[in-house]
C-alpha cells in the first residue's frame, strides 16, 4: 500500500481565468521589457549616426509607451483582486499584494527615472537631422549615452516586473493543498475490498 499526495484546488473557472490572464500578462511584460534592453538596444547602438539611433530608439519607445503601462495596471488589478478575495494575511494574499504593488510601482518608477531620459531622447530624435553624422555632445548627454542609460533603467523595470510575475506564480502555486491519496493493489479473493 502506497500513499502519495496529489494536488487539488477548487477555484472557480472565473478565478482560474483571472490567474492565467494576470500571470501571462505580467510574464509577457517582464519578457518584453527585458528584450528591449537586452536584445534591441545593443542592435540599435551599432548605428553610427546619432540621428539614426535617436529615430530607431523613438520607434522602439513608441511601440511600448502605452502597452507597458496598460499591462502593468491590468496585471496589478487582477492580483489586487485575487489578494482581496483571499483570506486576510494568508501567504497567497500577501504574495498577490506584493506582486500587485511591484507591478503598479513601475508607473512612478518609469515616470521618475525614465521620463527625463525619454524627453531628452525625444528631443534629439526631433532635432537631429540625417546630416548630423557626428554629435556635438559627448558622454552621458550624447544619443548613445542616453540610449545606454535608458536601457539600464528599462532593465531595472524588467527586473521589477519579473519579480512581480514570479511572486504571483508562487502565490498561485501556494494555493494548492496537498491531499493524501492512497492506492491499494489487492490480490486474491478479497481484491475488491468486500
Amino acid at each position: 500500500m502506497t500513499t502519495r499526495p496529489f494536488y487539488t484546488d477548487d477555484l472557480p473557472a472565473g478565478l482560474r481565468t483571472a490567474q492565467v490572464l494576470g500571470l501571462t500578462a505580467s510574464a509577457f511584460l517582464a519578457g518584453k521589457t527585458f528584450s528591449a534592453s537586452f536584445s534591441a538596444v545593443p542592435a540599435l547602438m551599432r548605428a553610427e549616426s546619432p540621428s539614426l539611433l535617436a529615430k530607431q530608439w523613438k520607434t522602439l519607445y513608441d511601440s511600448d509607451k502605452l502597452v507597458a503601462p496598460l499591462i502593468s495596471v491590468f496585471s496589478s488589478g487582477i492580483f489586487a483582486f485575487l489578494a482581496y478575495r483571499d483570506e486576510t494575511w494568508t501567504k497567497p494574499a500577501i504574495m498577490y499584494t506584493t506582486s500587485s504593488s511591484l507591478l503598479l510601482s513601475l508607473l512612478p518608477f518609469t515616470f521618475l527615472l525614465g521620463e527625463p531620459i525619454n524627453k531628452k531622447l525625444e528631443e534629439k530624435a526631433r532635432t537631429l537631422t540625417s546630416a548630423d553624422v557626428r554629435e556635438k555632445s559627448v558622454g552621458e548627454d550624447s544619443v548613445h549615452g542616453l540610449v545606454d542609460k535608458w536601457a539600464t533603467v528599462n532593465l531595472a523595470r524588467a527586473v521589477i516586473s519579473a519579480v512581480g510575475a514570479v511572486t504571483a506564480i508562487w502565490a498561485a502555486v501556494e494555493r494548492t493543498d496537498i491531499v493524501p491519496a492512497t492506492v491499494r493493489i489487492g490480490t486474491g479473493a478479497n481484491r475488491m475490498g468486500n
